[in-house]
């Protein structure tokens, strides 16, 4: 009777350390606290205006890259599910400009040692006008390290190039 007690408490406490890490485990986006981009650096155009003088929409960029990025962090970088994720296709102008993004981006992940090559958290950093319909945007993302005995956590700083071109925001990958 006492060893089924003590199993059974074993389960409970298994159980609801597992509810509260898998609580944890999604993306956080932003600081602490804070909505997606509220403490980002804007250069060049006010996020919350329609811009006028602009040739782009800058009012819809800010959700939108929130929806990218919360994308990208939402499992596993460097799996087949998130390669052939219609939803993250839909932000690059042809499938080569994808696979061009998706290689260079799941590259930083393995050189930055991220478990599993999956982001936890992404922040925005920056959002800087570079032409009238042309942005860069800087985020940082943060994962658990995965290299053996570091407990602390890892990351890197991505700054891709978002063009505002047809009505709508596409991102150009760098270079490979």
């Amino acid at each position: 009777m006492k060893r089924r007690r003590i199993a059974v408490w074993a389960l409970v406490g298994l159980v609801s350390l597992a509810s509260v890490n898998s609580a944890c485990i999604g993306p956080v986006i932003g600081p602490a606290g804070g909505e997606w981009g509220q403490n980002a650096d804007y250069t060049g155009f006010d996020p919350r205006t329609l811009n006028r003088g602009g040739a782009a929409d800058y009012t819809i960029l800010v959700p939108l890259s929130k929806l990218f990025y919360g994308r990208v962090t939402a499992r596993r970088f460097d799996s087949l599910a998130t390669f052939e994720d219609p939803a993250l296709r839909e932000f690059f102008r042809s499938d080569s400009a994808f696979a061009d993004y998706y290689a260079a981006f799941a590259e930083a992940l393995a050189r930055s040692h991220f478990e599993s090559n999956r982001p936890t958290e992404v922040h925005l950093e920056a959002i800087d006008r570079t032409e009238p319909s042309r942005v860069r945007v800087r985020v940082r993302f943060v994962g658990e390290n995965g290299l053996p005995l570091r407990w602390w956590s890892t990351q890197t700083v991505r700054e891709d190039i978002w063009d505002f071109e047809s009505g709508r925001w596409w991102i150009t990958p760098g270079k490979v």
